[in-house]
C-alpha cells in the first residue's frame, strides 16, 4: 500500500481534499426510517423495454488499486495548487483548515427529498466542481465545469422517476465516446446499504433478464431496478462513467464501450478519508471521465455471448 503523505501547506488544495469529509445528514423523524433494505419500490412500467439491455457482465473495482490511482493523480499536483480560504465554494469541512458555518449546519437538517438534493449539491458536488476548476485553472462561471440536475420523467406523464446529475458537455455526442459522468442520487430512506451491496455484488445478467420486470412475486429487487435505471440513464446521456449515491454511501463505476459490461466499487461510506476521501475520488472520477487523466479506464467489453453467435 502506498504511503499516505500529506502536504503540510495550509493553502494546498491537495491537502484540503485528502482530509475533507462529508458531514452527517440529520434526517427528520417524519421521514421513513433508514433500513438495510429499503421498502420495495413500486413497479415502473417505464423500465420495461421491447429491445434488449446489452449488459451481461459486472466486475468489481478493487478499492486498493483505485486508492493508489487517486494518490498518484494528486501527487502530480503537490505544492502546485493553492487555494484562497476566502473562497467559499470549497464547502466541506477539513480538519485544521475549514469548519462548518452555522448556515452550512442548517443545510444538514433533511425533511424532504428536496432538502437531500440541496445538501448533496452544496457539500460534495459544489466542492468537487470547485476543485476541478482549480485544477484546470478555469473561472467559476465556466458552464462546462458545473453539475446539472436533471430528472428522469415518465413518457406517460410528467411524474419524476429519479434524480440525475451530469458533469460534461450538453451537446449531443458525435461519436462512440462522450466525455462526462452521470450521477444517480437517491435518498438513504429509498435505497439502503443492503440494496447497494446487492447492486455492487451482481456479476452476471442473462440474455433479456433486465428487459422486462416479471409479473407477480418475482418482481425485481430495488437493486435490479437500479441497474435498469442506470443503464437507461447512461445510454441516454452517452456517459460511460457513473456514480450512485445516497450521500451516506457511494458506488463508482464505468461501462464498457459496447455497454455489455460494467465495473463497480463496493459501497464507500460518506465519511471515509483514510486512503482517499469521497471528494478526492469524485474529483478524480470526473477528470478520468473527461479524458483529463489516464490513471483509470472504462470497463472491458464482455466476451461474446452464445445468444449472439
Amino acid at each position: 500500500m502506498m504511503g499516505e503523505e500529506i502536504d503540510n501547506d495550509a493553502t494546498s488544495l491537495t491537502n484540503y481534499l485528502c482530509q475533507a469529509y462529508l458531514p452527517r445528514l440529520m434526517l427528520d423523524e417524519t421521514l421513513p426510517p433508514e433500513e438495510n433494505f429499503a421498502t420495495a419500490w413500486d413497479r415502473m412500467e417505464e423500465l420495461n423495454m421491447d429491445s434488449t439491455r446489452l449488459i451481461r457482465q459486472v466486475s468489481e473495482i478493487p478499492l486498493l488499486a483505485l486508492q493508489n490511482a487517486v494518490r498518484l493523480y494528486f501527487m502530480g499536483f503537490q505544492n502546485r495548487l493553492h487555494v484562497d480560504w476566502a473562497n467559499t465554494r470549497l464547502k466541506l469541512p477539513s480538519p485544521g483548515m475549514t469548519i462548518l458555518t452555522n448556515a452550512a449546519i442548517s443545510r444538514l437538517g433533511i425533511e424532504s427529498e428536496s432538502d437531500f438534493l440541496a445538501a448533496l449539491e452544496h457539500f460534495p458536488l459544489d466542492t468537487a466542481a470547485e476543485a476541478l476548476r482549480t485544477v484546470e485553472g478555469r473561472p467559476f462561471d465556466e458552464d462546462e465545469l458545473k453539475f446539472s440536475r436533471l430528472k428522469a420523467s415518465s413518457a406517460r406523464s410528467t411524474k419524476k422517476l429519479w434524480s440525475i446529475y451530469t458533469f460534461g458537455p450538453h451537446v449531443l455526442p458525435t461519436g462512440v465516446w462522450r466525455p462526462g459522468v452521470v450521477i444517480l442520487a437517491l435518498p438513504p430512506w429509498q435505497l439502503g446499504i443492503g440494496d447497494l451491496h446487492e447492486f455492487a455484488s451482481r456479476r452476471v445478467f442473462t440474455h433479456g433478464e433486465l428487459d422486462r420486470e416479471p409479473a407477480g412475486t418475482t418482481a425485481w429487487s430495488n437493486a435490479t431496478k437500479l441497474w435498469a435505471m442506470l443503464y437507461d440513464t447512461s445510454r441516454v446521456s452517452g456517459y460511460r462513467w457513473f456514480v450512485i449515491t445516497t450521500y451516506n454511501s457511494w458506488v463508482f463505476g464505468t461501462w464498457s464501450l459496447d455497454w455489455s459490461a460494467a465495473e463497480v466499487t463496493r459501497p464507500i461510506p460518506f465519511d471515509r478519508t483514510r486512503g482517499m476521501s469521497i471528494v478526492e475520488l469524485l474529483t478524480f472520477w470526473i477528470e478520468c471521465a473527461r479524458d483529463k487523466t489516464r490513471f483509470w479506464h472504462v470497463a472491458t467489453n464482455a466476451p461474446p455471448d452464445d445468444m449472439e453467435g
